[in-house]
């Protein structure tokens, strides 16, 4: 038994999620509030019998206890191995030397921050030395309350006062060096790189500190100053203020997000405690992964000037990249249907006064920061406003270049009422007859989907050469081989109209946590690289990865017509599975409704019964009659 078996085994699923959820048992099941979404009606279902569970509200997704605790702790699987295992008394097996030696460095680097983090914070509220940032705070209208919460704190004006607290406590320089808290000089010795500064904190969304960044009170540059790359800090991951956030942005289904640390502060403090900070920079697709397991909408409230609005637009276009897609139908000229991919996320872009940052706009009147993030513009409008200063509009070729900046985002827009709204929009003010856009974004649209493929039908999960597995390990055996193979299965899945596939899709821990490591490679890197995949997984997932390299040999001798047709013929079979097991779960509260009486509820699951009962007959209309490649591949059906 392998040791995420036996974490399973020695836990019940209900006891686990207990702990977060109040659960209230419902015939066989359990059902509660969903933690990942705001309802009213429970729709969160816990399965005892089979150790899974699953939202059938606005969520949509379910798994088993390491998926619960992966999304509720906004854990990496090998994190949440670790938890699970602690407390199911399972001892995981030594990590490698060098592993082993690296968690070593990160945890006596943790500690330092810690330390680091209480001695700046006691200087702030105890020391003569503190009188300049307590002041600063005052000036900005932070309290005390605030200033102990986020752990604020205030660097002495000394090149060593930090670097000979933490030696003293039998911290070496190297050690200092390497969380960034001291610079090495040139000619030897070493100095505090913070100093004379207000020190804010900076933590993961854990709650663990990472780092620090740090204002000036004089004229000194840089006015901020933040801690370097380290094996704990990277900027470009980390939202300040994300550890204090992530249950309002729960709660809410909506994150803001600012540029400053004092935004966060003040937002906070009047209560406004689903905002975080991109910390001075434009968003990135790694903050992005850390929001969407949080929620799927975002309002970006950066500075109003022409900085901020740069940071803005690359900002949505990192979240553009960082959310899924997912399939939509839209009917043809000819009474057809074909399925484009959308944005599975709703993004939107509030405009601040003039002159105003965030935390001025709140202090001054708060409701008036709740009106303007509730008249967001959504990110079409928001390209639309700046194609003025951006390009001569008089110009046909500005015209052009405007017309193909902003009708990849109208393409993606959900309701076909809005889609229209839109192109009627654009074509006003670039003066050009609507139809035009329409053929030019239809026609982009069209291209995008087509790709010539084999015109062969899709074949049987493929036995050959030794390579008689299950699906989902040989959906990762295809992967690992060719990585466009990603793409080829979600516009096949697309093109029967159904939802990308996902880790929901695999039942298998290891197997789903392998498949969204190599997902996250395929579309960071547009590549898969075996040596980086295997130093970035979990060792507990090394055994796992060993079989699928191991196959992956196996499968170089087959042709890429046969590995296509495999590959397809894995996403529909995953997608079978998963819906069957879907049927199962809705099956159970069927049962329990009818035992209860509960006429009403029986009526939602029935409903839900049906819709699977839809996707399963289009998945299974596939396998049985054999679907082309060509169509499949080309996102369209009949």
């Amino acid at each position: 038994m392998g040791v995420v078996d036996e974490v399973k085994e020695r836990l019940d699923i209900v006891d686990v999620i207990s702990a977060y959820v109040p659960l209230k048992k419902a015939g066989r099941n359990f059902k509660g509030l969903c933690p990942f979404h705001t309802e009213k009606t429970p729709s969160f279902i816990v399965f005892p019998e089979t150790q899974g569970w699953h939202c059938f509200g606005a969520c949509g997704t379910g798994g088993d206890v390491f998926t619960f605790i992966m999304r509720r702790e906004s854990m990496e699987f090998g994190e949440a191995l670790r938890l699970l295992a602690g407390r199911a008394g399972v001892e995981l097996e030594p990590r490698g030397e060098a592993e082993a030696l690296a968690g070593k460095a990160k945890e006596r680097l943790q500690r330092l921050n810690v330390l680091a983090a209480e001695y700046f914070h006691y200087l702030l509220v105890n020391s003569p030395e503190g009188a300049g940032a307590r002041d600063y705070l005052s000036r900005r209208g932070v309290s005390d309350e605030t200033r102990g919460g986020f752990q604020l704190g205030c660097a002495r004006n000394d090149w060593n006062a930090l670097g000979s607290h933490l030696t003293a406590k039998g911290y070496s320089w190297a050690d200092l060096v390497g969380a960034g808290l001291v610079v090495e000089r040139e000619g030897g010795g070493y100095y505090d790189r913070f100093r004379g500064r207000l020190v804010f904190p900076i933590r993961d969304v854990r709650g663990h500190v990472v780092g620090f960044g740090a204002r000036a009170l004089d004229d000194s540059l840089p006015k901020y100053l933040n801690s370097p790359q380290t094996p704990l800090f990277d900027k470009s991951s980390i939202l300040y203020g994300v550890d204090q956030a992530k249950d309002a942005i729960r709660e809410q289904g909506l994150a803001v997000i600012v540029e400053g640390y004092m935004d966060v502060l003040l937002a906070h403090q009047y209560g406004r405690r689903n905002v975080v900070a991109s910390m001075g920079t434009a968003l990135t697709d790694k903050q992005i992964r850390v929001l969407k397991k949080l929620t799927k909408r975002l309002v970006l409230a950066l500075d109003p000037d022409a900085a901020g609005e740069q940071a803005t637009l690359r900002g949505l276009e990192a979240a553009k990249e960082g959310f899924d897609y997912r399939a939509v139908p839209v009917p043809t000229r000819r009474g057809l249907i074909r399925y484009q991919e959308q944005l599975d996320a709703d993004i939107r872009v509030t405009t601040l006064p003039a002159g105003q940052d965030p935390d001025e706009v709140i202090k001054a009147d708060a409701t008036r920061w709740d009106a303007l993030i509730a008249a967001a513009l959504p990110v079409v409008e928001y390209y639309m406003r700046t194609l003025v200063g951006k390009f001569d509009l008089a110009s046909p070729k500005d015209k052009v270049a405007a017309a193909r900046e902003v009708l990849p985002l109208i393409r993606e827009v959900g309701s076909s009422v809005e889609r229209s709204h839109y192109v009627q929009e654009l074509a006003r003010m670039l003066r050009v007859d609507e139809r035009v856009l329409l053929q030019e974004m239809e026609g982009k649209s069209q291209a995008q989907r087509a790709s010539p493929g084999a015109e062969e039908r899709l074949g049987r999960l493929s036995s050959q050469h030794g390579l008689n597995t299950d699906a989902e390990k040989y959906v990762l055996v295809l992967l690992h081989r060719r990585p466009d193979l990603l793409a080829l299965m979600n516009t096949g899945l697309s093109g029967l109209g159904l939802a990308r596939l996902g880790a929901e899709d695999f039942a298998q821990v290891e197997a789903r946590a392998l498949f969204e490591l190599m997902v996250r490679h395929i579309e960071r890197y547009n590549g898969l690289d075996a040596g980086r995949v295997y130093q970035e997984a979990e060792p507990h997932l090394h055994h796992a990865l060993d079989e699928v390299l191991a196959l992956a040999e196996r499968a170089a001798c087959l042709p890429d017509e046969q590995t296509e047709l495999d590959a397809l013929r894995c996403a529909l079979r995953l997608r079978q599975t998963h819906l069957l097991r879907r049927n199962e779960q809705l099956r159970y509260l069927l049962d329990d409704a009818g035992a209860e009486g509960d006429a009403e509820a029986r009526r939602r699951w029935e409903a839900m019964v049906q819709r699977i009962a839809v996707e399963r007959s289009i998945v299974d209309k596939a396998n049985a009659e054999r679907t082309s490649l060509r169509s499949l591949r080309s996102g369209t059906i009949s």
